[in-house]
């Protein structure tokens, strides 16, 4: 254990002590020669080489034990200074540990999810709507009678299937079915039309229907038939959705028009 009250190398502590037993050895034969010389000055005896000689001898181990104290007093201090030193460069290695480690954490999430910000976007405020649109002519079946009836039954009808991609995993939201005659002033806006529901001489099936276009994409889609002979109708399949938190690409919308007896169940 080290005597010494302050954390010193051994071989510090060693210096000092040995600096403290010349000094304290040099100040007693310092003393004894004085008291030697003061007797034989009381006894009128003369002083001698030797007598002369002990206060020389005192003096030099003094400035033996000087030089020893202060290489051990310097000592001392380089090894605090250089204890403060390493104190701090760890204290920086730490602190430059810590944030490197929270930037690689930082990296892996980022790898991790790395559309996790756009995600969260298309979640809240959803993809922008798709559209298809389509036209039917008038419906020339058969002649019209002659008692003005019409030219077309609705078994007679035009039909076609209109259909739009949206990503696989999108969640539909909005289905918007609209339907005017072709020659209208009338808006899409105040066109909107119900599921099954009469829209002069034209009629939208009671339910949508989703298939399976390819490993990203599928489609939305609904029926539509007119039987109007004297006018084209248009109709138009407005849908709005929302994509999972899954990865998934953005996909054009696409038409397509097709006889409803080929589509699928």
């Amino acid at each position: 254990m080290n005597p010494f009250p302050f954390n010193m190398d051994d071989r510090v502590t060693a210096a000092a002590v040995a600096a403290t037993g010349t000094i304290i050895g040099a100040l007693i034969q310092l003393r004894a020669a004085w008291r030697r010389q003061v007797a034989e000055r009381a006894r009128g005896a003369p002083v001698t080489k030797k007598s002369r000689r002990g206060p020389v001898t005192a003096v030099f181990l003094l400035l033996i034990a000087a030089a020893v104290a202060g290489f051990a007093l310097s000592q001392y201090l380089v090894g605090r200074s250089d204890r403060d030193s390493a104190t701090v460069r760890s204290e920086m290695q730490t602190q430059l540990a810590q944030i490197s480690a929270a930037a690689q954490r930082l990296e892996r999430a980022t790898q991790i999810n790395p559309g996790s910000t756009t995600h969260a976007d298309d979640d809240r405020h959803g993809a922008d709507p798709v559209t298809a649109t389509a036209t039917l002519g008038p419906c020339h079946a058969r002649a019209a009678a002659a008692d003005g009836a019409p030219a077309c039954s609705e078994q007679e009808a035009l039909r076609v299937t209109l259909c739009v991609s949206v990503p696989s995993s999108a969640v539909v939201t909005d289905l918007g079915l609209y339907a005017r005659p072709e020659d209208s002033a009338r808006s899409w806006t105040d066109s909107r039309a119900a599921a099954g529901q009469d829209v002069g001489r034209a009629r939208f099936a009671d339910k949508p229907f989703e298939r399976a276009e390819s490993d990203q994409t599928k489609q939305v889609c609904t029926g539509f038939s007119a039987w109007d002979g004297e006018h084209a109708t248009s109709a138009r399949l407005v849908v709005k959705y929302a994509t999972s938190p899954s990865p998934a690409a953005h996909e054009a919308s696409q038409v397509v028009v097709a006889p409803v007896s080929d589509r699928g169940p």
